[in-house]
This record gives structure tokens, sequence and C-alpha cells, in this order.
């Protein structure tokens, strides 16, 4: 409010000084006859005085009567030669012929009035406006009237408005039920009402995905247990090599399917809201080395070993174990899917928080992908290749893992040639308050899917 109170405040203020200004120095230039006027009418009383006492004096006697005069106000009166009459504006010289008096606006704060007598002299007054700082006092007042106006102005539109960011921030973050709650006087109620329609048909469509998507991968389960049940008898009735050859094939796809509904139903559960997670300790190097999800076989195959760095310092952490397990299983099969030969694992403290960090000496992800890659069905060129596997939920479900425990998770350039996945998570997670996230029912079916997988 501050940044947004003073660029408003400078902008109204140099406005009106510049009005100031421009009343004080141009208009005189503008509207000279009325400005004559008034100072004449200002002055009338004393120019009436001053015409009785000269009146009819010439000469020496009238210099005399002018120096008497300017012992009571200092250099106010004063002859004018005859040079300098003919020297003044041709506006002030008729105004002398016509009515005996004229003014002339010098600046802002002199000004000069003139008398002609009856002989053809003319007196000059000089007028001083000498009220300094009773003027700029009056400047400071009326500027510090502005900023109290401004900010009464202000005030209750950045409250409404900080209200709607904050509903904003809290949908944006997943919580669809948030909405915008004004006072009935606001002035941008109408944005609030704009703003709680788009997020009400947000909300309908987000809920109407998750909800047809967990629907089909439920309903898809029964079928591909039945294909995966149907497929292994018929293997086993079969003689023809050529045959079981093709039936080991389907059971394959339909091992794949089966493997691409369980993360889907696994992302929709992580999405889905519901009571905070249950945290607990673990000792931490004992936890990922039992939660890698990648068999020792698998590593001997694929000539690829695992490279530990877990500083003591990170003996226990509050996690919650079954949703971790699964996240880092996933960061862990991702790196064994692009490793060439290493992967190495690290565990280390910063600050309040500790980092959980998988990298890996692959071809690594070009900059432009490091953000899409959470997405969900996201796969970078290298994957779309159905033999490298995977579907592009497995790191969409890790980010969600992560961001549950109030942390965040990013991917960088690895020194050992590849990507290098940084997990930032705090060491006593305080949940998001504004986020409801999956119960343990739904957790229990995800440690189960982690399992069977």
């Amino acid at each position: 409010m501050l940044s947004m109170l003073v660029r408003l405040y400078l902008t109204v203020a140099g406005l009106l000084l510049c009005s100031i200004l421009v009343v004080q120095q141009v208009f005189p230039y503008l509207f000279p006859d009325q400005y004559s006027e008034s100072a004449r009418h200002e002055f009338v009383g004393e120019l009436a005085l001053l015409r009785d006492r000269l009146d009819g004096a010439s000469g020496r006697d009238l210099a005399l009567r002018l120096a008497a005069l300017n012992r009571q106000t200092p250099e106010r009166y004063s002859l004018m030669p005859a040079p300098q009459v003919a020297a003044l504006p041709q506006r002030v010289r008729d105004d002398l012929l016509l009515g005996g008096t004229a003014s002339d606006h010098v600046s802002s704060e002199h000004h000069h009035i003139y008398l002609r007598l009856a002989g053809g002299e003319v007196v000059q007054i000089g007028y001083n406006e000498n009220d300094f700082p009773i003027r700029y006092i009056a400047y400071l007042t009326v500027f510090a009237m502005v900023l109290l106006g401004l900010l009464m102005w202000l005030q209750p539109h950045w409250r409404d408005l900080e209200r709607l960011r904050e509903t904003a921030a809290q949908f944006g973050d997943g919580d669809l039920g948030a909405r915008a709650r004004l006072r009935g006087g606001s002035s941008i109620r109408q944005l609030c009402a704009y703003f709680n329609n788009m997020a009400d048909q947000i909300g309908r469509l987000i809920q109407s995905q998750r909800d047809m998507v967990n629907a089909a991968s439920h309903e898809l389960r029964t079928p591909i247990t039945r294909l995966e049940f149907g497929l292994a008898n018929l293997a086993d009735t079969l003689d023809d090599r050529v045959a079981r050859a093709r039936v080991h094939a389907l059971r394959c796809d339909v091992e794949e399917l089966d493997l691409l509904v369980g993360e889907l139903l696994t992302l929709g559960m992580l999405e889905r809201n519901g009571p905070e997670p249950t945290l607990e300790p673990v000792q931490l190097s004992a936890f990922l080395r039992a939660s890698t999800g990648v068999s020792a076989e698998e590593l001997r195959i694929r000539s690829t070993t695992i490279e530990w760095a877990i500083s003591p310092a990170l003996d226990e952490v509050n996690v919650e174990p079954r949703s971790l397990r699964r996240a880092f299983s996933n960061l862990m099969r991702n790196a064994v899917r692009y490793a060439d030969n290493t992967i190495r694992v690290a565990a280390e403290l910063d600050g309040e928080d500790w980092l959980l960090i998988v990298e890996d000496d692959g071809v690594g992800i070009p900059p432009e992908d490091r953000r899409r890659v959470f997405e969900p069905f996201y796969r970078l060129d290298r994957s779309r290749d159905r033999s490298t596997g995977g579907f592009g939920l497995g790191l969409s479900i890790v980010r969600q893992v992560i961001e549950r425990h109030g942390g965040a998770i990013h991917v960088e350039s690895s020194a050992l040639g590849g990507a290098r996945l940084v997990a930032r998570l705090p060491r006593q997670p305080g949940l998001w308050p504004h986020r409801r996230r999956a119960g343990d029912e739904d957790l229990d079916e995800l440690d189960h899917s982690f399992h069977i997988q």
C-alpha cells in the first residue's frame, strides 16, 4: 500500500503544485485587465488620500512630500521620470491617461500601482507581499490535507484489494472453495463478483475432471485385473512358443496400463481435499535406502551404482512416510531410467530446512523444460519413446508430495552431467494452512499401490 500511496500522492501533489505556479505566475499575464482592476480596487482608499496629499505640489515640494511619506513606509513611493513613464507598457499608459491610475504585475510577490497627478507627474507605489513563512505553511497544510484525503480514500480500497489478492492466492494454491467476501459498499464489489463467478466455474470444471479421472481409473481396475488373470491362464495352456510370446507381450501392455491407472489414482488422491497429513519421525538414512523402489537386480542389469551422502545431522526428520516414500521412489526410478552409470543421493541441512537431492550422469533436462517436467503428462522428447517408459506423471506426483510437506522442488544441472532434482523440506513442516490435503484413507491406497508396483 505504501508504494501505491506514494506514487498517487506524488502525482496529485505535483499536479497541485503546477496548478499553484500557473495561477500565480501565468494568470496575471493571461488576464491583465482583471488583475489591474482588482489591484486598483484594493488600493482605492490609499490612492485617494495620496492624491489629496500630492495634488498641487510640484518640483521640490513634491519631492519633500514623497520623502515624508517614505519615512513612514520606506521606499514605497517614488516619482517616475518621463523616460521611465514612456517605457511603461502601453496598457498601463492608457489606463493612466483614462483613469489616472494603473497597476502592473511584476511577479507573484511584487506589484506596482501608478497614480497620475494633476500636473502630469506619475507616482509609483511599490507593493511587496511579504507573507513568508505564512504562505508556505499554508501550502504545507494544503499538501498535508491532500495526503490525508488520499490515505482515507485509498485505505478501504487497499483493504478490499488485499482480501481479493489473498483469496486469489488461496484459490491458485488449490483451495477451490476460496471465495472473496467484501463489504456491501466496496468499490470493487463488481470485480469480486466476477472473480467468484470465475472461481465457481473453474472449481466445477476441475472437480468434474478429477471425478471423471478417478471414476474411470477405478472402473478400469477390474477389467485390467481380469485381463491379467485371463492372460496368465492362457499362457499356461499354450505350447506354441510364438503364441506364448504374443501373450507375454499382451500381459506387458496390460501391466503398463495398470501402472498408468495406479499413477492416475495416486495423483487424484494427492490433489483431493482432505484432512492434514500425519507426520512421523523417521531415521532418514535407513528410510531412504529402503524406499528406492529399485531392486539390486535392476541396478546390476543397467550397470548403475548409487552413491549415498546423507548428512549425520539429519539423523531423524518428521515426514509423512507413505507419501514421501512414493515421491522418493519416483525420483529414483526417473534417475535409473536416464542415468548412464551413476546416481547420487544426498540429504543435507540448509538453515531451517533440509534438502533431498537426487542427481544422475545422464543427458539432463534442458533449461526450457525444467519447470514443465512437474506438470501431469508432460514428457521430454526422449521419454516419448515407449521403450524408455514413463507416462509423465511421476514427477507431478513428486511435486504434489513435496508441496504437501510444505516444501518445493526444482531442477538444476548436475556436476555429474545429468539432471539434479532438489527438494527443499522443512525440518518441522508447517503445512500450508490454506490447503487441505488427502486423508489417511487415501494414503492407505497410495501405500498399497506403491508396494504392488
